[in-house]
């Protein structure tokens, strides 16, 4: 494994509108992620009140951002975002790091 990147956090709603308008996204049962190529390395999570409650919630971004952190030495440079979806919590763990991965090589964001 190479040396961890370090990703800035999208922090206001401009940086995020502008990944859900210009960014390639692919839809997953548990998550939708999106990915615009880029220099900067910048990712984003975030989830709804369909999800659940606040518990719910920051329990589901917790799981994003774990399955994030193990798989960003394996990503392109850009910028990511991951919504989660109200499946988030029917899915195990390990499913879940795979339909994200699968998403990942989707949009071709994954070296080779």
């Amino acid at each position: 494994m190479g040396r961890l990147k370090a990703y800035e956090t999208l922090k206001t709603t401009r940086e995020f509108s502008f990944v859900y308008n210009y960014a390639k996204k692919w839809h997953y049962e548990g998550a939708l992620v999106f990915y615009n190529q880029d220099s900067t390395n910048k990712v984003g999570f975030t989830a709804s009140k369909k999800v659940g409650n606040a518990i719910k919630r920051n329990l589901a971004k917790r799981r994003l951002r774990a399955i994030f952190l193990e798989i960003q030495h394996t990503l392109d440079d850009g910028v990511y975002v991951f919504v989660a979806k109200e499946k988030i919590h029917h899915l195990s763990y390990d499913t879940l790091k795979k339909g994200i991965l699968w998403s990942m090589k989707k949009m071709n964001c994954v070296k080779e």
